[in-house]
This record gives structure tokens, sequence and C-alpha cells, in this order.
């Protein structure tokens, strides 16, 4: 019999199935033709000069409404350092309208793509027509499907008159965001689809007021929907449980420290972290945290004595090496940390000290990008550049002499502290966090640029490509702008990885969908850049973070276990189902809410296990489901339900999967209709009237694996039991083989072996798949 056959007799006859929902393909940069009526965000000074910040805060609310938009960014792109409209190195594109000859005052990257548009906000004025613009600094590109939803936000983000309505688009800073929409198809390199507006931590380190800066400017809120103070923090005004929630203080991130004699080792108990131990933010920033400050440890609010024993009993409250821990472990998932000027080398050079009073384990290592080094013995001898050294006794432990630097922000390095370059050399403009266009100028304050060491040996981790903004003499010269992979796990640009695969597909050899790179570290040198360059690299870090893209989102699948065809001889009839989920993405999904729901009548949901049961069905609070990155103690990444169903009527019934989750403040979920068949058994022997083909005896109901023995030989529908195969318990002979039954009866064991249950399985994948929406905010 062929396996056509048998899927279809199967279909007829199983009891159970399993249905799964197939993950979506990875994002990964590509040529997309994107049709007329796509709406562009410049992010060029052409047409983007006074909202290229606010163009940051448009795009946030797009994602948290559940706007996709595509970052465009051109892979062949080149930085022309020059001013564009310099004699004898004219760059070879025109400023605004291509063909116009006039070019620009200041340098730029080559164009990201070529359209004509007409103008919908902003400049040169509404309504007005562009015939041809070469767009560039990484411009944001909005699907012609999701136009019309995407232009209702632009309206109220635009509009003043419109924020009565739209309480979220109210901003103490406001600029009009300049939006084009396409008048014919373009075609262009999505470098990354942005599906989840981030949730963002700024540490509370004194300089906050320069983070929060740029998020005002930007127009981002925090979680709870205020704007970020202008203002430092006080007492008591920042933190968890406080109106400015996202503003995180020393205490708060370093978590329940325990007591001197009872020291709590836990790197994921504070506010970087859910109670459940998975990422709560997915950024955190700081801009300027004193090394001084990383160095101190306090017992009962004030120094601690010389031993643990003299305040036994008493908290841990404060420790700066468990602030670098709880960061170190927060990147161990897909999110992003970025620091600025002094707070770079308070993280960077960073080592665990095991004497008291730190007690610090490996954890509390920083070096996100950079090697330890080995500080040379004595006497000190560096070369030119190479910084000031000194001697230290025991340096480098008990009767180990050996050269350190005499800069206590350079200890531990690292990075040594290297003054501003000039001229500037600029890398990767190809990257999303090289997006910017015009003049880039470093700035000062106490590290406005880093140097790796040659007397110490430092480099970046596995030698990986970090630097993208540099002396002329770099990378490892008066670096300036860095990101990369935590640890150096991949390059920061990695090439994304193949699709998932189906069917007879063969995934390439190197192909692991497990594998993750983890977090991302971003440097930036020098002490605030407000209203300038600087600060739309910091915006662009916000938004190249993983967690808002497909690479670090969670992808939920769901499943039913459960008959599919309910053979019944009355009415009503109950049977029990498993709901299942799980998450196949890298990312965490937060506040998880699984559901089973009925959609007409004549099906009900009369029980849910460890759920709630309503009107409209079942439903069960799952909180935090992991993703594929997870660490000891996380959340189940999977898991499932019991329910039962209650079936009032023949015929097909509709019952619906969902699964609404969180990443960052978007609300997701993922959705699977499957649909149950409740059909007449008459004879009560488990197979329906219809595929019967003696509906009257419960002794006859054919013969589906195919073993010469009726299936409901023995009264109801059993193929393992119909007195067939070795020792009569049917269909465990090897294939072809044949074997006497005691009963008499002498079956052969047929060239499919598979049960019918298993073919059915396997005949209705495709049929039941999940399919992931995004909805407006809770």
């Amino acid at each position: 019999m062929k396996l056509s056959k048998l899927l279809f007799a199967g279909m007829a006859l199983c009891p159970a199935l399993a249905l799964t929902t197939v993950a979506a393909r990875e994002a990964r940069a590509e040529d997309r033709t994107f049709p007329a009526g796509s709406l562009i965000i410049p992010m060029d000074q052409a047409y983007q000069a006074e909202g290229i910040y606010q163009s940051y805060g448009l795009l946030f609310h797009l994602l948290r409404e559940g706007v996709p938009v595509h970052w465009v960014i051109e892979s062949d792109k080149v930085w022309h350092g020059a001013a564009c409209n310099t004699a004898g190195d004219l760059c070879a594109w025109d400023c605004a309208e291509e063909g116009s000859g006039v070019k620009c005052p200041y340098p730029t990257a080559s164009p990201d793509f070529f359209a004509g548009a007409q103008v919908v906000w902003g400049n040169p004025a509404k309504g007005a027509t562009i015939k041809n613009h070469g767009y560039r600094g990484g411009p944001f590109v909005v699907d012609a499907p999701h136009r019309d939803k995407a232009l209702e936000i632009v309206n109220a983000w635009n509009d003043q008159s419109l924020w009565g309505q739209n309480p979220w688009a109210d901003r103490a800073t406001f600029q009009v965001v300049t939006v084009h929409e396409a008048t014919a198809p373009f075609t262009a390199d999505s470098k990354k689809e942005l599906l989840a507006a981030p949730t963002i931590a700024v540490f509370a380190d004194g300089n906050e007021d320069i983070a929060t800066a740029y998020l005002r400017a930007a127009g981002i809120k925090q979680s709870n929907g205020a704007e970020f103070p202008a203002a430092k923090c006080g007492a008591g005004t920042c933190g968890p449980g406080t109106t400015n929630p996202d503003l995180l203080t020393v205490p708060s991130v370093m978590g329940n420290m325990g007591t001197c004699d009872a020291p709590n080792q836990n790197h994921k108990n504070g506010a970087l972290f859910t109670p459940e131990g998975l990422p709560a933010y997915c950024q955190i920033m700081s801009m300027h945290w004193n090394v001084a400050d990383r160095e101190l440890v306090q017992c009962g609010g004030g120094n601690c004595p010389a031993t643990p024993e003299e305040c036994a009993g008493e908290p841990i409250t404060y420790h700066g090496h468990e602030v670098v821990a709880e960061v170190r472990s927060f990147l161990q998932y897909p999110t992003h940390f970025f620091a600025e000027c002094q707070a770079v080398n308070a993280y960077e050079n960073a080592v665990p000290n095991p004497a008291w009073p730190y007690l610090d384990d490996p954890g509390r290592m920083g070096h996100f990008l950079t090697t330890t080094g080995n500080p040379p013995p004595c006497p000190c001898n560096p070369g030119p550049d190479e910084g000031d050294f000194q001697c230290v006794v025991d340096g480098c432990g008990p009767g180990k002499d050996c050269c350190l630097p005499k800069d206590i922000k350079e200890r531990g390095a690292g990075f040594l502290i290297a003054p501003s370059p000039s001229p500037i050399k600029v890398l990767r403009p190809d990257v999303p966090y090289m997006q910017f266009d015009g003049f880039f100028a470093p700035e000062g304050g106490s590290e406005p640029a880093y140097n790796l060491s040659t007397y110490l040996g430092t480099t970046y981790k596995n030698d990986r490509d970090v630097t993208f903004i540099t002396a002329t003499d770099g990378p490892g010269k008066e670096d300036v702008w860095m990101s990369g992979y935590m640890d150096g796990t991949c390059d920061v640009d990695p090439p994304p990885p193949p699709p998932k695969f189906t069917g007879d597909e063969a995934p390439p050899k190197s192909f692991n969908p497990e594998a993750s790179c983890g977090g991302k570290v971003s440097y930036l040198g020098g002490h605030s850049y407000t209203g300038k360059a600087g600060q739309r690299l910091f915006l662009n870090a916000l938004f190249e973070a993983d967690c808002t893209s497909e690479s670090g989102q969670p992808r939920m699948g769901l499943s039913l276990t459960g008959e599919l065809v309910v053979a019944a001889k009355s009415l009503p009839v109950e049977r029990g189902y498993v709901v299942g989920y799980k998450n196949e993405g890298s990312g965490p999904a937060l506040d998880a809410v699984l559901r089973a729901l009925h959609a007409a009548s004549g099906l009900e949901v009369v029980d849910a296990k460890m759920g709630t049961v309503s009107a409209e069905g079942g439903s069960w609070a799952l909180g935090a489901v992991s993703g594929t990155i997870s660490q000891p103690n996380d959340p189940a990444a999977s898991g499932s339900r019991d329910a039962t169903l209650k079936f009032t009527q023949f015929g097909e019934h509709v019952l619906n999967l969902d699964i609404r989750y969180r990443v960052g403040v978007s609300n997701l979920s993922s959705t699977m209709n499957v649909t149950i068949r409740v059909l007449l058994d008459t004879d009560a022997d488990g197979v329906p009237d219809e595929t019967d083909p003696s509906p009257n005896d419960p002794a006859s109901c054919g013969d589906s694996d195919m073993d010469e023995c009726d299936d409901c030989k023995s009264g109801t529908f059993d193929p393992g039991n119909d007195g067939c195969g070795p020792s009569g318990n049917g269909g465990s002979g090897s294939s072809g083989g044949a074997s006497s039954d005691p009963a008499g009866c002498g079956c052969h064991i047929g060239p499919a072996s598979t049960s019918p249950a298993l073919l059915l399985a396997f005949s209705l994948l495709g049929l039941g798949l999940g399919r992931r929406t995004r909805r407006r905010p809770r």
C-alpha cells in the first residue's frame, strides 16, 4: 500500500495527535523590494536635520504599537571623510535631489538606496515631490502593508493637537519628524527588521542626566510611561518602587548581598532581572561611573571593619564589584550594555579581588571586550606613549612585584586612557552602530579615548574587530567608539544564521540553531555628546541590540495533543487534551499567558488544571518562559497544561490556541487554530461511521496497519491488540518478516510498520501552523 493511502486511512482512525508550529525564519540582511506606499524616515541631514533625534522616539513607538520597521543599510557603503563639496574630493552622490550637482558641505557615507517620494510630514514641505534622493545614514522603512497603522502613529507623534487622545506622544522636547512616502517601488538592503521596543535602564551613577538628556531629546520614556527626569536622582527618587523605576541605583542593581558573615554570591538577584532570573530590561547604560565608587564596599551603611567577624549579621549595603557581576550576568542573554567616559574603565578594567571585604568570585570579572594583560616584573620600562607605570610590591600576588599603571582608573587594564584622536578614522559604515551623517568630533572629559597596551599585552578578545571610530593608527590606539559581543563570542555584525529547515531539506553542517552570541557591549569615549553626532551613536546602540530584532526575540510554538477525530456514540462527550508551548527563539518571553479559546457553540473548555476557566475558554498564567539562551535555574523554555473539552454537537469545532507575552514594552502573541471533528460512532468501537466499513459491528472496522487482521477484533479500535504479530501483540516483528500468532492467525508485517497515529501526525504538521501577531499594549 502506498504511504499516501496509509496517511488517508490513518486520518480517520488515529485517536491522538500532536500539532506543533513551525518557527519563523531568522531575519537576515537581504535585498528587499519595497512597494510604492512604503514609508521612509530619512536619517540624513538633507531631509532630517531638526527631527533627527526624535526619529528614534518615533521608531520606539512604532515598535511599541506593533509596526515592524526595517533598518535599511547598504552593505557595501563607504565613508567619505571630507566634506562632500571639497574641491578635488567631491562625493559621487548629491546631497538632496540626485542629479542636482549640489554636494553636502559635510562628510557623509554613500547612500543606502535611491528612491522617489512624496513628503508626508516635514522637510521640504508636506505634499512636496522628491524625484530621486540617495537616502543616507541608515533610514528606517515601514513596508507598505503596515502604512495605514504606521501613519496613525506618525500623525499623533507630529501633531500636538492629537496628544490629548494619544498621551504617549506628549513630550517636553518637540520636533517634527520628516516622513516620506515612496512613489514607486525601490530595492534596498534590510539590515535588520526591528520588532520590539526596548526596555531601557539607566544606571544612576552620578551622571545619569547625560543619558536622560539623550533619551528626552529622542522622546523615549520609561516603562511606566513617564519621561526620564532632566535632573540627577535625589534620595529616594530613583529605582524600583519610585516614580523613576528605570533609573537604577547601586543597591538596586547589586541586589541582596547578604551579611558580612554570610555574603550572597547570587549575581542575578538585582533589578536587572525578573524574580524568575531573566533579564527585566533590553538595555542598561552607565555614563560616568567613578572607578573609586566601583571599588567601594560598605557594611551596615558605613565602612566595613577589618574582618567580617566584626560586623557579623550586618548587611552589605554597597558593593561596586557586584554591580559589574550583575551586568556580566545580564549580558549572558541577548541584551545590550552601553558605557561612556569613565564608566568604560569602571566596568572594563574590573578584576575580582577575593580578599575581604570584596570576597569576589570569578563572576565579578569585567573585561567584556578586552583581555586582562600580563603586568611585567619590576623594574618598569614602558615604551613611548605606553602610559605611567610604577613598581608595586606584591602587586601581582605575594612575593610578585610587578609594574602596574599609576592611575587607579587604568588598574586591571584592559584599557589605558588616551587623548582624543585628530584626525579620526571611520571604520565599518555598514553596521547599524555607525549610522550618522555629517561631522563627528570626539569629546573631552576624563576619558576621551582608549588605548590597548603593548606593554601589558592587552588585546580585544578573540581579536574581534570591535572598533568603529579611532585614530589613523588605530584600532588599539585612541579608540573612541567600540562595540562587540561580550567575551568576543562573535563578530559584531555576524552573518545571520541560515533559516530553519523542514521536510527533506538538509541544513548545512555548520548550522547550529541553538548557537547564540549573547549580549553586546558598546563603549564611547568622551564626557557628553548632547546635540552632537555621538548622541546618534548612543541611540543607534539602543536599537541595534539583538533584543529588538528577530535574532533576539522569542519564537513561540504551540501544540495540542489529543483526539482530533472524536468518535462518539452519543453527546455530550468529554475528552482530555494537552496544550503545549515551546520557545525556540533566543530571547525570553515575559508575563506569558497561555489560552485555549472556543469560537462557537458545541465546544467548551470545562476544566483547565493549574489555570482558570471562563466563558471564553481556559487560560494559564505562565510567567516567564526562557529562550534557547538560558542559565542554570532559569524557567523552562517549554511546558504544557492539561485541559478538558466538552462537545455537545457533532461536526467540526475550532479551538484557538494562543500565547501572549511581553518583549521590552511590546506585547506580542502567537496563535494556532486547531479543528477537531466530532463524528457519530454507532457501534462505539472508536471508529467513526463515515470510515467504518461495518458501522454496526464493533468487532469489524478495517485493517489500517496492513497486518491482515481487523483492528477492532478486540471490540474496539486497537491495532496493537488485533491478534497479529509475535506473541499476538501486533506489529512488533521486523519489517517483511512473518510470525505465528498463538490464536492461529499467521500475520504478515507489511512494508510500512508506522502506526496510524504517527502517520497522521506527519500528515497534519503543515495544517495547524502557529501565526505570530502583534498587539497594541495592554
